[in-house]
């Protein structure tokens, strides 16, 4: 087990000056049905396997509230039937091995690195209690990926961690941050879906460390959108060396982008014919920058905006054809570098369109079949999510007293 590192000795203010920021920060964000994308992530190809997978899956206690169905290991369960085992190693594929991960005070392997195919009862074995080590997870993780036995690690090694909120006591970022960058020394991939706690609200250099190892930092709005997630990572592909082409984004979830010369600066969505989009760009440090809408296909470009004075360009875009639809995202100052988030809406739901006749989808590229239309074609929104990490409730629940108390007064 990894337990809290001893010796170390920090307060509570960072903990608070993020929850306050954190509630401060609240505003609406673009909604999709957050049910399971099983159909979605069969239609995904599976590759040719012989990677090395890491399942890290927070068990804090907060998660009663903020996943009461467990719907964060259903996802797991998703991504983990989506590798190739032993018995489905055929055809000129090598099969998959997966390590399954908890955490919350301490961080405990529940499935030892291993054939996929025994791996969902471990899964299913997870229940929520206590506070929440990210770090120790990500290295218990790492610790068994890279053990004797494994085999080569470097670009077919990667982990997706499911957590809904920031390390708690908050002196334990730094194992985090220490656990992040030591997966991308050994060429690691790794990944993070945060429920509800935006790329503004994390420690830049959480953020930061996550998009140098290759891997994606992405909000999820709900605890059903894990499965988007999962979807999500598989596009993008699960390993791999960090990449220098376009991340794939979908509907509903919220994408960390840096600003510099070694990061994709470029996002992409399969768009379907009619369907009306939308794309919040913003600045997390103080950048201007400038979003291009293209279509990927033919190097034409749609519109642009600028971000204003509050950091944020939107843009509106209804598609005539199916396209690769991209999304550039570049700088006024050429020398400039920083960190932003990509969102984007639709008037369709990702998870639960019907797939066509063809293929299954490549990886890890962007295009999939394109979803059959909800029963409304205007974009939905919704308040940005109140679930917060175990020590957020407490801010939580005094700053909205003292809005009633201003209201009142």
């Amino acid at each position: 087990m990894h337990f809290f590192p001893l010796g170390k000795l920090a307060g509570f203010s960072a903990i608070l000056a993020l929850s306050a920021q954190a509630v401060a920060g609240a505003r609406l964000l673009v909604r999709q049905n957050g049910t399971e994308c099983s159909t979605l992530i069969g239609n995904v190809d599976a590759g040719n396997g012989g990677r090395k997978v890491g399942i890290v899956i927070d068990s804090s206690g907060s998660m009663i509230d903020n996943d009461p169905d467990d719907l964060r290991l259903e996802a797991a369960k998703l991504l983990n039937s989506k590798l190739i085992t032993s018995a489905a190693a055929t055809g000129g594929k090598t099969g998959d091995v997966v390590t399954v991960v908890e955490f919350s005070s301490v961080a405990e392997v529940l499935y030892p690195l291993g054939d996929p195919s025994g791996a969902v009862s471990s899964i299913d074995s997870i229940e929520a209690d206590g506070g929440t080590f990210i770090g120790g997870g990500v290295s218990a993780a790492l610790d068994e990926l890279t053990k004797a036995s494994s085999g080569a690690t470097v670009d077919r090694t990667g982990i997706l961690v499911l957590t809904d909120g920031v390390d708690d006591p908050s002196y334990l970022i730094t194992d985090t941050i220490e656990s992040i960058e030591r997966a991308t020394e050994l060429g690691i991939r790794v990944s993070f879906g945060f429920l509800a706690i935006d790329a503004a609200q994390q420690d830049s250099r959480i953020t930061t460390a996550i998009i140098r190892s290759g891997g994606t930092f992405t909000t999820l709005n709900t605890a059903g959108d894990a499965s988007l997630f999962v979807a999500q990572a598989l596009l993008n592909g699960l390993a791999g060396a960090p990449r220098s082409g376009p991340v794939a984004v979908l509907p509903g979830l919220k994408t960390a982008g840096l600003l510099s010369q070694t990061s994709s600066n470029t996002f992409s969505y399969m768009a379907q014919a009619g369907e009306s989009l939308n794309v919040t760009v913003t600045a997390i440090d103080s950048i201007d920058l400038k979003v291009t809408l293209r279509n990927g296909d033919t190097n034409t470009d749609f519109k642009t905006a600028a971000t204003d004075a509050s950091g944020i360009a939107f843009l509106e875009h209804t598609t005539q054809e199916r396209l690769n639809l991209s999304i550039a995202v570049t700088a006024d100052n050429a020398a400039a570098s920083g960190l932003f988030s990509v969102q984007l809406g639709s008037s369709l739901n990702p998870c639960t369109g019907n797939p066509s006749t063809n293929a299954t989808l490549p990886t890890p590229t962007a295009s999939y079949f394109p979803p059959t239309p909800t029963t409304s074609t205007v974009l939905v929104t919704g308040a940005a999510s109140s679930m917060m990490g175990d020590s957020q409730r407490t801010i939580l629940g005094f700053s909205l007293f003292a809005v009633v108390l201003g209201v009142l007064c």
